[in-house]
């Protein structure tokens, strides 16, 4: 009989365990203090407030540091202030977990051509559609470094010394 409930016990903790894991492999949408600070700095950038948009999208980052909404933003911002290597290391690192974020987003904006910023919204996909925007954005800002290659910097000569007579 013991054993009985030794092989009831076990299994129902299996169960438990497994009923656990199923919950948190579910994906979920971004937590309000993440998502809050990305729609109002999408606001923003669609505004031209660049700044501002900037603060919000890097409070996102200070909540969830891989957040590829809030990175492909910042990249988008950054390439319309003509600083492609800066875009480049935000699609970087957005580019990294882009694929975790189920995320969908609502609107999208273009700033100077380039690179395209997006409004997430609550509604979970069952794909990544940030990822394939990050991916997007690499292609078009790594195109435009190519055609816009970057202006040598002068060097210094030495300073010439005097000769005594």
């Amino acid at each position: 009989m013991q054993r009985k409930w030794t092989v009831v016990a076990v299994l129902s903790v299996l169960s438990l365990l497994l009923l656990t894991s199923m919950a948190m492999a579910q994906p979920r949408p971004m937590p309000e203090d993440v998502f809050t600070p990305l729609t109002k700095g999408y606001d923003l950038m669609r505004d031209g407030k660049y700044e501002a948009a900037q603060f919000e999208f890097k409070t996102a980052l200070q909540r969830d540091r891989f957040n590829p909404f809030a990175l492909n933003n910042l990249a988008a911002i950054s390439a319309q202030q003509g600083k492609y290597k800066e875009a480049l290391a935000f699609l970087t690192d957005a580019q990294a977990h882009a694929k975790e974020y189920l995320d969908k987003f609502q609107e999208v904006c273009f700033t100077d051509g380039l690179c395209t910023g997006v409004k997430p919204v609550k509604v979970m996909g069952t794909e990544s559609t940030i990822a394939k925007v990050i991916q997007e954005n690499m292609t078009k800002l790594k195109a435009k470094m190519a055609a816009t290659p970057e202006k040598p910097v002068p060097s210094t000569p030495p300073p010439m010394e005097e000769k005594k007579k």
